[in-house]
Protein backbone atom coordinates (compact mmCIF):
# COMPACT_ATOMS: atom_id res chain seq x y z
CA UNK A 1 0.00 0.00 0.00
CA UNK A 2 2.70 2.61 0.78
CA UNK A 3 4.34 1.92 -2.58
CA UNK A 4 0.99 2.28 -4.39
CA UNK A 5 0.30 5.55 -2.55
CA UNK A 6 3.72 6.97 -3.45
CA UNK A 7 3.32 5.96 -7.06
CA UNK A 8 -0.12 7.56 -7.21
CA UNK A 9 1.23 10.77 -5.68
CA UNK A 10 4.14 10.86 -8.15
CA UNK A 11 1.77 10.27 -11.05
CA UNK A 12 -0.58 13.08 -9.98
CA UNK A 13 2.33 15.47 -9.45
CA UNK A 14 3.57 15.14 -13.04
CA UNK A 15 0.70 17.12 -14.64
CA UNK A 16 1.17 19.83 -12.03
CA UNK A 17 4.88 20.15 -12.79
CA UNK A 18 4.14 20.08 -16.51
CA UNK A 19 1.60 22.91 -16.16
CA UNK A 20 4.06 24.86 -14.04
CA UNK A 21 6.79 24.50 -16.67
CA UNK A 22 4.44 25.67 -19.43
CA UNK A 23 3.33 28.58 -17.28
CA UNK A 24 6.95 29.64 -16.79
CA UNK A 25 7.64 29.27 -20.51
CA UNK A 26 4.52 31.32 -21.30
CA UNK A 27 5.54 34.02 -18.86
CA UNK A 28 9.03 34.22 -20.35
CA UNK A 29 7.69 34.40 -23.90
CA UNK A 30 5.16 37.07 -22.93
CA UNK A 31 7.87 39.08 -21.18
CA UNK A 32 10.17 38.79 -24.19
CA UNK A 33 7.41 39.81 -26.60
CA UNK A 34 6.40 42.75 -24.39
CA UNK A 35 10.00 43.93 -24.08
CA UNK A 36 10.51 43.68 -27.83
CA UNK A 37 7.35 45.71 -28.41
CA UNK A 38 8.39 48.41 -25.92
CA UNK A 39 11.86 48.63 -27.47
CA UNK A 40 10.79 48.52 -31.13
CA UNK A 41 12.20 50.99 -33.63
CA UNK A 42 10.13 54.17 -33.22
CA UNK A 43 10.93 55.70 -36.62
CA UNK A 44 8.21 53.84 -38.58
CA UNK A 45 5.73 55.01 -35.94
CA UNK A 46 6.97 58.60 -36.30
CA UNK A 47 6.61 58.42 -40.09
CA UNK A 48 3.13 56.93 -39.96
CA UNK A 49 1.91 59.41 -37.36
CA UNK A 50 3.07 62.64 -38.99
CA UNK A 51 0.78 62.66 -42.03
CA UNK A 52 0.06 65.95 -43.79
CA UNK A 53 -1.39 69.22 -42.52
CA UNK A 54 -5.13 69.33 -43.28
CA UNK A 55 -6.42 72.18 -41.11
CA UNK A 56 -5.20 75.24 -39.22
CA UNK A 57 -7.34 76.89 -36.55
CA UNK A 58 -6.09 80.24 -35.29
CA UNK A 59 -7.39 82.02 -32.21
CA UNK A 60 -7.52 85.77 -31.78
CA UNK A 61 -4.13 87.49 -31.46
CA UNK A 62 -3.48 88.75 -27.93
CA UNK A 63 -1.02 91.64 -27.59
CA UNK A 64 0.99 92.47 -24.48
CA UNK A 65 3.66 95.03 -23.71
CA UNK A 66 6.42 93.22 -25.62
CA UNK A 67 4.82 91.17 -28.41
CA UNK A 68 1.70 89.60 -29.89
CA UNK A 69 0.75 85.98 -29.24
CA UNK A 70 -1.66 83.71 -31.04
CA UNK A 71 -2.69 80.13 -30.24
CA UNK A 72 -2.75 77.88 -33.30
CA UNK A 73 -4.22 74.36 -33.52
CA UNK A 74 -2.96 72.10 -36.28
CA UNK A 75 -4.64 68.92 -37.48
CA UNK A 76 -2.84 66.16 -39.36
CA UNK A 77 -4.40 63.72 -41.82
CA UNK A 78 -3.57 60.99 -39.28
CA UNK A 79 -5.60 62.65 -36.50
CA UNK A 80 -2.54 64.05 -34.72
CA UNK A 81 -3.43 67.40 -33.14
CA UNK A 82 -0.75 69.96 -32.31
CA UNK A 83 -1.27 73.18 -30.34
CA UNK A 84 1.29 75.95 -30.25
CA UNK A 85 1.54 79.58 -29.20
CA UNK A 86 3.18 81.80 -31.80
CA UNK A 87 4.74 85.00 -30.47
CA UNK A 88 5.70 87.77 -32.90
CA UNK A 89 7.17 91.25 -32.46
CA UNK A 90 4.91 94.31 -32.50
CA UNK A 91 4.64 96.03 -35.87
CA UNK A 92 5.72 99.64 -35.92
CA UNK A 93 2.57 101.72 -35.96
CA UNK A 94 4.37 104.70 -37.50
CA UNK A 95 5.76 102.84 -40.49
CA UNK A 96 2.66 103.01 -42.64
CA UNK A 97 3.87 99.89 -44.45
CA UNK A 98 2.22 96.89 -42.81
CA UNK A 99 2.37 94.87 -46.03
CA UNK A 100 6.12 95.41 -46.27
CA UNK A 101 6.61 94.40 -42.67
CA UNK A 102 4.67 91.20 -43.27
CA UNK A 103 7.30 90.11 -45.79
CA UNK A 104 10.24 90.59 -43.40
CA UNK A 105 11.84 87.18 -42.87
CA UNK A 106 12.54 86.60 -39.19
CA UNK A 107 14.48 83.86 -37.37
CA UNK A 108 12.22 81.18 -35.96
CA UNK A 109 12.59 79.66 -32.50
CA UNK A 110 10.58 76.52 -31.73
CA UNK A 111 10.54 75.53 -28.06
CA UNK A 112 9.71 72.24 -26.39
CA UNK A 113 9.52 73.00 -22.68
CA UNK A 114 8.25 71.35 -19.55
CA UNK A 115 5.14 69.27 -19.01
CA UNK A 116 1.95 71.43 -18.74
CA UNK A 117 3.99 74.58 -19.35
CA UNK A 118 4.83 74.10 -23.01
CA UNK A 119 2.75 76.89 -24.50
CA UNK A 120 3.58 79.26 -21.64
CA UNK A 121 7.22 79.44 -22.70
CA UNK A 122 6.57 82.44 -24.93
CA UNK A 123 5.04 84.48 -22.13
CA UNK A 124 8.06 83.67 -19.95
CA UNK A 125 10.36 84.82 -22.75
CA UNK A 126 8.62 88.16 -23.09
CA UNK A 127 10.25 90.21 -25.83
CA UNK A 128 11.20 87.89 -28.75
CA UNK A 129 13.78 90.46 -29.91
CA UNK A 130 12.82 90.52 -33.54
CA UNK A 131 12.31 86.74 -33.84
CA UNK A 132 9.24 84.55 -34.11
CA UNK A 133 8.86 82.37 -31.05
CA UNK A 134 6.67 79.24 -31.26
CA UNK A 135 6.15 77.14 -28.13
CA UNK A 136 4.55 73.71 -28.46
CA UNK A 137 2.18 71.91 -26.13
CA UNK A 138 2.92 68.21 -25.77
CA UNK A 139 0.29 66.07 -27.55
CA UNK A 140 -0.70 64.35 -24.30
CA UNK A 141 -4.35 63.36 -23.91
CA UNK A 142 -4.18 61.73 -20.48
CA UNK A 143 -4.88 63.06 -16.99
CA UNK A 144 -2.45 65.90 -16.27
CA UNK A 145 -3.26 65.76 -12.54
CA UNK A 146 -2.55 62.06 -11.99
CA UNK A 147 -0.10 61.33 -9.19
CA UNK A 148 1.24 58.29 -7.37
CA UNK A 149 -0.30 54.97 -8.43
CA UNK A 150 -2.82 56.83 -10.62
CA UNK A 151 0.03 57.46 -13.06
CA UNK A 152 0.03 53.73 -13.92
CA UNK A 153 -3.33 54.11 -15.65
CA UNK A 154 -1.88 56.95 -17.75
CA UNK A 155 1.04 54.91 -19.15
CA UNK A 156 -0.64 54.23 -22.54
CA UNK A 157 -1.39 57.96 -22.97
CA UNK A 158 2.14 58.88 -21.89
CA UNK A 159 3.65 56.48 -24.42
CA UNK A 160 1.42 57.88 -27.18
CA UNK A 161 2.60 61.38 -26.33
CA UNK A 162 6.22 60.25 -26.51
CA UNK A 163 5.71 58.82 -29.99
CA UNK A 164 3.62 61.80 -31.13
CA UNK A 165 5.98 64.58 -30.07
CA UNK A 166 8.73 64.30 -32.74
CA UNK A 167 6.19 64.19 -35.60
CA UNK A 168 4.34 67.07 -33.89
CA UNK A 169 7.46 69.21 -34.27
CA UNK A 170 7.63 68.40 -37.99
CA UNK A 171 3.94 69.19 -38.42
CA UNK A 172 4.49 72.53 -36.67
CA UNK A 173 7.35 73.22 -39.07
CA UNK A 174 5.05 72.50 -42.03
CA UNK A 175 2.82 75.33 -40.83
CA UNK A 176 5.47 77.77 -39.62
CA UNK A 177 7.70 77.55 -42.70
CA UNK A 178 4.70 78.33 -44.91
CA UNK A 179 4.34 81.72 -43.19
CA UNK A 180 5.72 84.68 -45.16
CA UNK A 181 7.44 86.13 -42.07
CA UNK A 182 9.59 83.07 -41.25
CA UNK A 183 13.14 82.69 -42.56
CA UNK A 184 13.59 79.00 -43.47
CA UNK A 185 17.37 79.41 -43.27
CA UNK A 186 17.21 80.25 -39.55
CA UNK A 187 15.18 77.61 -37.73
CA UNK A 188 16.32 77.22 -34.12
CA UNK A 189 14.88 74.29 -32.15
CA UNK A 190 15.15 74.51 -28.36
CA UNK A 191 14.65 71.45 -26.15
CA UNK A 192 14.33 72.59 -22.56
CA UNK A 193 14.53 70.14 -19.63
CA UNK A 194 12.02 67.33 -20.32
CA UNK A 195 11.81 68.47 -23.93
CA UNK A 196 15.51 67.93 -24.69
CA UNK A 197 15.24 64.27 -25.86
CA UNK A 198 12.26 65.00 -28.12
CA UNK A 199 13.89 68.08 -29.63
CA UNK A 200 17.03 66.04 -30.29
CA UNK A 201 15.05 63.33 -32.08
CA UNK A 202 13.09 65.91 -34.08
CA UNK A 203 16.28 67.72 -35.15
CA UNK A 204 17.96 64.43 -36.07
CA UNK A 205 15.05 63.48 -38.32
CA UNK A 206 14.07 66.85 -39.79
CA UNK A 207 16.79 68.62 -41.75
CA UNK A 208 14.79 71.87 -41.78
CA UNK A 209 16.06 72.51 -38.24
CA UNK A 210 19.20 74.58 -38.74
CA UNK A 211 20.46 74.64 -35.15
CA UNK A 212 19.61 72.66 -32.01
CA UNK A 213 19.70 74.09 -28.49
CA UNK A 214 19.62 71.81 -25.45
CA UNK A 215 18.75 73.71 -22.29
CA UNK A 216 19.16 71.93 -18.93
CA UNK A 217 18.92 68.51 -20.56
CA UNK A 218 20.88 65.29 -20.53
CA UNK A 219 21.10 61.70 -21.68
CA UNK A 220 20.95 58.27 -20.02
CA UNK A 221 17.20 58.05 -19.27
CA UNK A 222 17.65 55.33 -16.63
CA UNK A 223 20.13 57.48 -14.74
CA UNK A 224 17.83 60.50 -14.90
CA UNK A 225 14.78 58.55 -13.74
CA UNK A 226 16.72 56.84 -10.97
CA UNK A 227 18.05 60.23 -9.84
CA UNK A 228 14.53 61.67 -9.79
CA UNK A 229 13.26 58.82 -7.58
CA UNK A 230 15.74 59.44 -4.77
CA UNK A 231 13.34 61.51 -2.70
CA UNK A 232 10.51 58.94 -2.85
CA UNK A 233 12.71 55.82 -2.72
CA UNK A 234 15.88 56.68 -0.77
CA UNK A 235 17.23 53.10 -0.72
CA UNK A 236 19.17 52.52 -3.94
CA UNK A 237 18.59 48.73 -4.34
CA UNK A 238 14.84 49.33 -4.08
CA UNK A 239 15.01 52.29 -6.45
CA UNK A 240 16.87 50.54 -9.29
CA UNK A 241 14.16 48.05 -10.37
CA UNK A 242 11.51 50.78 -10.28
CA UNK A 243 13.71 53.03 -12.41
CA UNK A 244 14.43 50.14 -14.76
CA UNK A 245 10.74 49.36 -15.26
CA UNK A 246 9.90 53.03 -15.78
CA UNK A 247 12.70 53.35 -18.33
CA UNK A 248 11.42 50.31 -20.21
CA UNK A 249 7.80 51.50 -20.21
CA UNK A 250 8.93 54.89 -21.53
CA UNK A 251 11.02 53.21 -24.28
CA UNK A 252 13.96 54.99 -22.69
CA UNK A 253 16.69 53.07 -24.54
CA UNK A 254 15.11 54.04 -27.88
CA UNK A 255 14.42 57.67 -26.93
CA UNK A 256 17.79 58.28 -25.28
CA UNK A 257 19.03 61.49 -26.94
CA UNK A 258 22.63 60.28 -27.06
CA UNK A 259 21.47 57.69 -29.62
CA UNK A 260 20.22 60.44 -31.96
CA UNK A 261 22.41 63.49 -31.39
CA UNK A 262 25.17 62.55 -33.88
CA UNK A 263 22.62 62.70 -36.71
CA UNK A 264 22.17 66.43 -36.17
CA UNK A 265 25.68 67.13 -37.52
CA UNK A 266 26.87 69.03 -39.50
CA UNK A 267 24.23 71.39 -38.12
CA UNK A 268 25.44 73.02 -34.88
CA UNK A 269 24.32 72.08 -31.37
CA UNK A 270 24.53 74.37 -28.35
CA UNK A 271 24.23 72.80 -24.90
CA UNK A 272 23.32 75.09 -21.99
CA UNK A 273 23.69 73.47 -18.55
CA UNK A 274 23.17 74.69 -14.99
CA UNK A 275 26.10 74.51 -12.58
CA UNK A 276 23.83 73.53 -9.65
CA UNK A 277 21.24 71.46 -11.50
CA UNK A 278 19.55 69.23 -8.93
CA UNK A 279 17.41 67.34 -11.48
CA UNK A 280 19.85 66.42 -14.23
CA UNK A 281 22.86 64.46 -12.91
CA UNK A 282 26.25 65.45 -14.27
CA UNK A 283 26.71 61.95 -15.65
CA UNK A 284 23.69 62.46 -17.91
CA UNK A 285 24.87 65.89 -19.05
CA UNK A 286 28.33 64.55 -19.93
CA UNK A 287 26.92 61.51 -21.74
CA UNK A 288 24.92 63.70 -24.11
CA UNK A 289 27.82 66.09 -24.68
CA UNK A 290 30.20 63.21 -25.42
CA UNK A 291 27.80 61.80 -28.03
CA UNK A 292 27.65 65.07 -30.00
CA UNK A 293 29.57 65.70 -33.18
CA UNK A 294 31.17 69.03 -34.10
CA UNK A 295 30.20 71.78 -34.51
CA UNK A 296 29.08 71.95 -30.91
CA UNK A 297 29.28 74.39 -28.02
CA UNK A 298 28.88 73.81 -24.29
CA UNK A 299 27.93 76.66 -21.96
CA UNK A 300 27.64 76.47 -18.17
CA UNK A 301 25.23 78.94 -16.59
CA UNK A 302 24.97 79.70 -12.85
CA UNK A 303 21.99 78.48 -10.86
CA UNK A 304 19.69 75.52 -10.44
CA UNK A 305 17.36 73.70 -12.84
CA UNK A 306 14.86 75.81 -14.75
CA UNK A 307 11.29 75.90 -13.46
CA UNK A 308 8.39 78.32 -13.30
CA UNK A 309 9.11 79.64 -9.81
CA UNK A 310 12.72 80.53 -10.69
CA UNK A 311 12.31 83.55 -12.97
CA UNK A 312 15.96 84.56 -12.57
CA UNK A 313 17.12 81.19 -13.94
CA UNK A 314 14.67 81.41 -16.83
CA UNK A 315 15.70 84.97 -17.69
CA UNK A 316 19.39 84.00 -17.70
CA UNK A 317 18.65 81.03 -19.95
CA UNK A 318 16.49 82.96 -22.40
CA UNK A 319 18.97 85.83 -22.55
CA UNK A 320 21.82 83.43 -23.23
CA UNK A 321 19.96 81.71 -26.10
CA UNK A 322 18.76 84.89 -27.84
CA UNK A 323 22.04 86.75 -27.32
CA UNK A 324 24.13 83.84 -28.63
CA UNK A 325 21.84 83.30 -31.60
CA UNK A 326 22.22 86.95 -32.58
CA UNK A 327 25.95 87.05 -31.91
CA UNK A 328 26.91 83.72 -33.50
CA UNK A 329 25.12 83.44 -36.86
CA UNK A 330 24.72 80.04 -38.43
CA UNK A 331 27.53 80.45 -40.92
CA UNK A 332 29.97 81.00 -38.04
CA UNK A 333 28.40 78.26 -35.93
CA UNK A 334 28.89 75.78 -38.75
CA UNK A 335 32.68 75.98 -38.39
CA UNK A 336 33.96 72.48 -37.49
CA UNK A 337 34.80 73.29 -33.90
CA UNK A 338 34.01 72.17 -30.40
CA UNK A 339 33.83 74.85 -27.72
CA UNK A 340 33.18 74.24 -24.06
CA UNK A 341 33.22 76.45 -20.99
CA UNK A 342 34.23 75.20 -17.54
CA UNK A 343 31.58 74.80 -14.82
Amino acid sequence: MPMTSAATHSSSAKPVRRRLRWAVVGLLLTTAAGTAYLLRDPEPVFDARRGSLVSVDTAATVPDSTAREQVVTLQSSTGLTVRLAVRTPHERADSGAASALATVKRPLFIVLGGHQRGMRAGALVGDPRGTIFASLEYPYEGDHKAKGLAVVAQIPAIRRAFYDTPPAVSLALDYLLARPDVDPARVELVGASFGAPFATIAAARDSRVTRLWIAHGGGKPFRMIEHGLKRDIPIAPLRWPVAGLATLLASGPRFAPERWIARVAPRPVVMLSATDDERIPRESVDALWDAMQAPRERVWLPGKHMQGDRPDVLRTLVDSVLTRAARVPLDAALAPASRASTP
